[in-house]
């Protein structure tokens, strides 16, 4: 029996050892970041702590992303536009540490479609995109009592930073509740705000815009423009266009050479 123990022992010991070694080698080398889910935000993330040498930066969801890769011709701008399932809180991650790294910024740009506002971490995405990437003790003094409420509700959140979890794509079956903002969730008009003051005290123009929207969303859109007026020359920004030139998400573009002529491109609003 002593020696079954024994045995026993060994093999668990083992086990462990051989079931941490990979992960752990991972993590050290950062290969992870390119393996796991929300590969594009553990590249936004080094890069908002690096020199950018742009006076002008633009932060933002996936269609951002896509629109602004479409101009990469721009050298006036840098691009750390990423994905709306990091909520605002990670934008406002991200623009900090931009912020910090480069005193030299002179201008912020977000651009928003309006859906992602909606976004308060009640997401099924949320584990991979924000809680595994986000929510280590070096961002904790930048969190609202409303977004540890949010996590703390999304299983085994607590597991997010273990390195076997971290480092690889599995996550807890999640569905969250939507706080009925509407379209402007609370989580979203809280990091709008700190983005305000932040931008204030840096003495940094900060703009938030929209990419261009398609048509079918006009009425929902419109709908909620009482609650986006209270972000300065958001509304104005707002650019409907055929449903043709969206993929069939009906959120991302299909086509971009529409936008040279477009007034989203020739009002300037990123210039």
């Amino acid at each position: 029996m002593k020696r079954f123990l024994r045995d026993l022992g060994v093999f668990l010991g083992v086990f462990i050892v051989l079931f941490h070694a990979y992960p752990e080698f991972q993590f050290w080398t950062k290969r992870y970041q390119k393996d796991v889910a929300g590969t594009e935000v553990y590249e936004v993330i080094a890069a908002s702590k690096t020199k950018l040498n742009k006076k002008k930066l633009v932060i933002g969801d996936s269609v951002a992303k896509q629109v602004l890769d479409s101009l990469a011709n721009d050298s006036s701008i840098v691009s750390l536009a990423s994905n709306q399932a990091i909520s605002m809180v990670g934008q406002y991650v991200i623009a900090s540490q931009a912020l910090a790294a480069n005193p030299s910024l002179d201008t912020l740009v977000l651009m928003y479609h309006p859906f992602s506002f909606q976004n308060n971490l009640a997401s099924p995405l949320s584990f991979h995109y924000f809680v595994k990437p986000f929510y280590g003790t070096e961002n904790r003094g930048l969190f609202s009592p409303t977004v540890f409420k949010q996590v703390e509700a999304i299983p085994f959140y607590y597991l997010a930073q273990y390195r076997p979890v971290l480092t690889s794509n599995w996550s807890p079956t999640y569905e969250g509740v939507s706080d009925g903002k509407g379209l402007f969730s609370t989580i979203s008009k809280e990091y709008v705000s700190r983005l305000q003051q932040l931008c204030l005290k840096k003495g940094v123009v900060l703009q938030i815009i929209s990419p261009p929207i398609n048509e079918v969303f006009r009425p929902q859109i419109l709908a909620s423009q009482a609650d986006f007026e209270t972000i300065p020359g958001y509304v104005d920004s707002w650019h409907f266009y055929a449903a043709a030139n969206f993929l069939p998400d009906q959120i991302h573009l299909t086509k971009f050479d529409f936008l040279a002529s477009s007034p989203w491109k020739t009002a300037g609003l990123i210039r």
